[in-house]
């Protein structure tokens, strides 16, 4: 999907919803659900659709860390994107160290409050990190701040220069974070809550990085990793007395080391507006069979997926010529033990 594209259709969809980015939008609501299921799954808290639903509408109990994970998160992003969303709209959007911080107080809160987190919300580390799945030395202790505020500076400068397109700029705004990894804990998550939030911002809309599979894990690692050297390098000159402003920043990167970061974001914008334009799924009869393809959309399921559950005998299905249709009440059930 290109990038006018995509613009092009979130504008569509916002004429026809007054708050597209709210969990009172069920299409978006189900969209968001699944951020939070990949998210917390990339960094190795895995929830299924029946964990969500259960903490976050049925108020039951569930493995503790789990529900802190899945609270944290959702009061973390939902009130970022709805900020974001009412900034674009006024045309104010912009990124502060305020905000960065805000996403990681929101986010880690409930974790704090159970003792998985022994960190301050919002405060940066203050010892030397290391990063599990990567090779790199996020910036040394003594340089979080300056460095995360010429972040904050190079996004709101190219917010307005316009030298990197959104997917482009959010993609470099990502891996860099990442790179940084300011806070001792959450570091993998708040960024990908400022992704979104960067991505809201510029008019598009929240993505769900797949995170839940090993090999969409590792995609998603070597990704970054691929990214990530002209940060590394960065860091290495800040922490040896180099200053920079944002267009030195710029004589380092090199866009086409973010090509698969890129892709990542495109093709994840491209599901959020499939997502987005279908029908909700409460007000289609639950006796009616509907086409696999479909419910593989609703659902979030590849076809091919839904046909093995078929033929395994884990879903009822029937075809009609070369048509799989399942009953929506059985895509439903099956959905909600997951």
């Amino acid at each position: 999907m290109k990038l006018s594209a995509a613009l092009k259709e979130f504008n569509k969809l916002k004429e026809t919803k007054d708050h597209l980015v709210s969990v009172s939008n069920v299409e978006w609501y189900s969209l968001f659900k699944d951020e939070i299921r990949n998210s917390i799954a990339i960094e190795g808290v895995f929830a299924n659709r029946k964990d969500l639903i259960d903490v976050l509408e049925n108020n039951k109990r569930t493995d503790k860390h789990k529900a802190a994970s899945i609270l944290g998160y959702f009061e973390a992003a939902s009130a970022m994107y709805e900020y974001a969303a009412n900034q674009y709209k006024e045309e104010e959007f912009s990124v502060r160290i305020s905000d960065v911080k805000q996403i990681h107080t929101l986010l880690m809160r409930y974790e704090k409050e159970m003792g998985f987190y022994i960190g301050d919300l919002g405060g940066f580390r203050k010892g030397r990190a290391e990063v599990t799945q990567s090779t790199f030395t996020p910036i040394s202790e003594f340089y979080i701040r300056p460095v995360t505020t010429l972040l904050v500076k190079w996004i709101n400068y190219h917010l307005k220069k316009e030298k990197y397109n959104p997917i482009e700029l959010t993609a470099i705004a990502h891996v860099w974070f990442e790179s940084i990894h300011p806070f001792s804990d959450g570091n993998g998550r708040a960024g990908r809550i400022l992704l979104s939030y960067i991505l809201i911002g510029c008019g598009l809309m929240n993505i769900a990085i797949k995170g839940i599979s090993k090999k969409d894990r590792e995609y998603y690692y070597n990704a970054l990793e691929k990214a990530d050297d002209a940060f590394e390098l960065i860091h290495r000159k800040i922490e040896q007395g180099k200053k920079f402003d944002v267009n030195d920043v710029d004589e380092y990167i090199h866009l086409e080391s973010f090509n698969e970061i890129k892709e990542i974001v495109i093709d994840r914008l491209d599901d959020a507006v499939g997502r987005l334009k279908e029908v909700d799924i409460r007000h289609i009869n639950k006796e009616a069979e509907l086409p696999l393809s479909d419910l593989a959309r609703i659902y979030n399921y590849s076809p091919d997926y839904l046909r093995n559950l078929i033929n395994r005998g884990k879903l009822k299905g029937v075809k009609r010529g070369k048509t799989w249709y399942v009953r929506v009440q059985d895509m439903a059930g099956y959905a909600e033990k997951q």
